[in-house]
């Protein structure tokens, strides 16, 4: 840990770290419960407008530091690490077990160093490559059906291509990581989440309002229960969670931050099979190559 983490109870950092993995973990059982209301587009852009709301209310002492010459990265970070993904993940969970996406999600850090390699001319060291193709490895393993590839195709068949999705989702994370990164490093944690969030909510608002979210709750005598479930994913998953990780960040180490993304797919796993889901024997295998591969790519040289 960083000499930073003498300051404060050695036992912050696992409250931090257990808090992270229990919030981002059960974002999934979460979304699968907004979706017993709302479309898979409404639960996405409602949470992002909640969040932007939520941030602008917490943050707005931030927008004084907005530069014109940051728009474009902001917007990819509100895009690509928010308002696309969030509306891609609900579509997954839409047709698959939640479980089985949340170990989708663990793909993030593979593609950070996939995409920051190709594209952002990050060095990656072989391990972490070795790391990656694992890591795909075992999201092949998840996807595909095993009498698939025990019969020598490759096909997707009915609707765990919507796991593809998920995938997606994962790949505009990644983006969103090393825009931040590379060109967004002088501005604090609290103001990116503000801005970029912000750059999406005129788009997330104006798309819920439009797409008959107003129906849904004097319809849907559950509407407002789902809804709440969608808020939490809002303020707590996307506002006051990204302010703990950073602040973990801050007092640990980058190394142990991002070795959260180890915990998060145990906890959706937990969740949907506390829900009545099926876990079948290649998802956990999947899951288990997914995180041998999470952990080359952070394996230090």
């Amino acid at each position: 840990m960083s000499k930073q983490s003498t300051s404060h109870s050695p036992a912050l950092p696992w409250i931090l770290f257990i808090g992270l993995a229990i919030i981002w973990g059960s974002s999934f059982i979460l979304m699968k419960r907004g979706l017993q209301s709302f479309s898979y587009t409404q639960v996405g852009t409602l949470r992002v407008s909640i969040a932007a709301l939520f941030m602008a209310v917490i943050g707005f002492r931030h927008f004084k530091h907005f530069r014109k010459k940051d728009l474009i990265s902001l917007t990819i970070v509100g895009f690509l690490g928010n308002a696309i993904p969030y509306v891609l993940f609900p579509l997954a969970v839409n047709h698959l077990d939640s479980g089985v996406v949340g170990i989708i999600n663990s793909l993030v850090p593979l593609f950070t160093v996939l995409i920051g390699g190709w594209f952002f001319g990050q060095k990656a060291t072989h391990t972490q490559w070795q790391g990656v193709a694992v890591g795909l490895l075992g999201a092949v393993i998840l996807i595909l059906p095993m009498n698939s590839i025990l019969q020598g195709g490759f096909s997707i068949e009915g609707e765990l291509g919507y796991g593809l999705f998920g995938v997606l989702a994962t790949m505009m994370y990644g983006t969103s990581v090393n825009t931040l990164k590379s060109n967004l490093p002088h501005l604090k944690a609290l103001t990116v989440t503000t801005l970029s969030l912000a750059t999406a909510a005129p788009f997330t608002i104006v798309f819920s309002l439009a797409s008959g979210v107003h129906e849904v709750f004097l319809n849907d005598p559950q509407a407002w229960t789902n809804f709440g479930f969608i808020a939490i994913l809002g303020v707590i998953g996307s506002g006051i969670a990204v302010i703990m990780f950073n602040y973990l960040i801050q007092i640990t180490t980058a190394l142990f931050s991002s070795s959260v993304t180890y915990a998060i797919p145990v906890v959706a796993v937990l969740w949907g099979l506390w829900d009545g889901e099926q876990i079948i024997w290649n998802h956990l295998l999947g899951l288990g190559v997914i995180i041998t591969g999470i952990y080359l790519v952070n394996k230090k040289k």
